[in-house]
């Protein structure tokens, strides 16, 4: 089986479609950070030394400037606080 070597055009077509999967994980990474700021505002989402800084500071704004790197790790340890609280808000229930 011989396999088509891809031209310039197939390359542009691939970039393109790659773009276009970037800006969509991009907006829905953004939508998802807001919604859990609003959702668990007493998350904490970075701690230095004597200073907290909380999810209900995540405005849209402000998460447009922030990497998608960031903004993952945000939801990661959004997702974490909230998981933690849960296991707290059992135990205290039994």
């Amino acid at each position: 089986m011989k396999l088509k070597r891809m031209t310039g055009k197939d390359y542009r077509k691939e970039y393109e479609e790659l773009k276009m999967s970037e800006q969509s994980l991009d907006a829905h990474v953004t939508s998802r950070l807001v919604e859990l700021g609003e959702r668990f505002p007493d998350a904490v989402i970075i701690k230095k030394a004597d200073d907290e800084i909380k999810a209900k500071c995540l405005t849209k704004n402000w998460v447009d400037t922030l990497s998608i790197e960031t903004r993952i790790e945000y939801i990661i340890t959004i997702e974490e606080w909230n998981a933690e609280t849960e296991k707290v808000k059992q135990l205290t229930m039994i």
